[in-house]
């Protein structure tokens, strides 16, 4: 039976044993003196099997569904955040428009004042004219 073991430990370690032969060998570790570090070993494993086993929880409905709307809380806030740069992004965009709209306004008004201007030295040359009127006093005349 010792032989029998150590020949079962030996396939064990290798990875080699199959269901079957690991049952045999819990047995007869169980029933055998000695092995007591093999003996021990096999009880942890057991006793990790019926501890994992006993301890699983399944998500509530509830932690589930809560966990559901948090996500959907950030998708929201998320489509928000961008939602308001391309916004902000458009608003900025337009303001840089209407500035240079009224640049261009500006500079179109200036262009014509200049050219006012020019036109109205031109009529500077005719100021003597009025000359005559003030010597002979037309004004009253016309009254």
């Amino acid at each position: 039976m010792k032989s029998r073991i150590e020949e079962l430990l030996d396939k064990y370690w290798e990875g080699e044993t199959s269901l079957t032969e690991e049952k045999e060998l819990k047995l007869l570790l169980q029933e055998s003196e000695g092995f007591e570090s093999e003996k021990s070993f096999f009880l942890g494993i057991s006793k990790i099997r019926s501890e994992k086993t006993n301890k699983i929880i399944e998500p509530t409905p509830k932690a589930w569904e809560y966990a559901s709307w948090m996500k959907m809380a950030a998708a929201l806030l998320l489509l928000l955040v961008s939602g308001w740069a391309v916004y902000d992004n458009h608003k900025k965009q337009a303001e840089k428009e209407a500035f240079e709209q009224v640049m261009q306004a500006f500079n179109l008004i200036q262009t014509n004042m200049e050219k006012g201007t020019q036109s109205l030295q031109h009529m500077e040359e005719f100021k003597h004219l009025g000359v005559t009127e003030e010597m002979f006093n037309l004004q009253e005349l016309n009254k």
